[in-house]
């Protein structure tokens, strides 16, 4: 049924994790898929670049954009360049563990998913401990998303999700920034024909001084972005 899964890194200024990322990625564990990697550069300046310029695999594309539209603008410039029946996103800071590759694709094997999302709130997984305020943002963002859309997810700003392909494409993702987790979870949550698991992963979160990038605002526009599609997906 699958043959390739394409992994999706978005990356800006990761000079410090980038090549150990990808050094994990190609070695990880993927079903004996066959491994697409997309990379987009989202215009960094810290020779993050450089470092992907001198990367040359046969099974690695690498994009680079000329600005920086946030997280969402590079998810969606490297989504229109897969090829697989699968796509994994990937964070190229290596807070998500590529090691978490095979419990993710198998409920697409076990259960006929077609989406697995994975969650760093269960507890069942080694989790690094990291601060209560985003914590507290992402249990509320979470739990509106659960109100609204009748779900029960426990972690929707998860940045390790997996998709069958045409799942994901025929979303027709809009959004810029970080509030691209709320569009993708609101679709996917208003369509009930889809089969959606979520599972436990390892997750050794980054603090600020380490290069975390979310902001307090992105909390305030990922509220509002759960209002929007909310209202938005009734009248469709």
């Amino acid at each position: 049924m699958y043959k390739k899964v394409s992994i999706i890194i978005p990356v800006y200024n990761e000079k410090n994790t980038i090549s150990h990322c990808i050094e994990n990625v190609l070695k990880a564990d993927t079903l004996n898929l066959e491994k697409e990697i997309i990379i987009s550069d989202n215009n960094s300046n810290d020779g993050t670049k450089e470092i992907l310029e001198k990367i040359n695999h046969p099974n690695i594309k690498i994009l680079y954009r000329n600005k920086n539209d946030g997280k969402g603008a590079n998810l969606r410039n490297a989504l229109k360049n897969t090829t697989g029946e699968l796509i994994i996103f990937q964070d190229g800071d290596l807070e998500y563990s590529p090691r978490n590759y095979v419990d993710l694709i198998k409920p697409f094997y076990d259960n006929k998913a077609d989406v697995v999302f994975g969650s760093r709130l269960t507890g069942a997984k080694l989790t690094k401990i990291s601060g209560f305020p985003n914590f507290i943002a992402n249990k509320i963002i979470t739990f509106l998303i659960n109100l609204f859309f009748n779900r029960i997810f426990t972690d929707i700003e998860t940045g390790s999700k997996v998709f069958k392909s045409n799942v994901l494409k025929n979303l027709n993702l809009i959004s810029n920034g970080f509030e691209i987790e709320v569009e993708i979870t609101a679709k996917i949550s208003n369509n009930n024909k889809l089969e959606i698991f979520e599972i436990p992963i390892e997750i050794s979160s980054r603090r600020y001084n380490e290069g975390k990038k979310v902001k307090i605002s992105d909390f305030f526009i990922a509220v509002y972005n759960v209002f929007k599609w909310r209202l938005l997906l009734l009248k469709n």
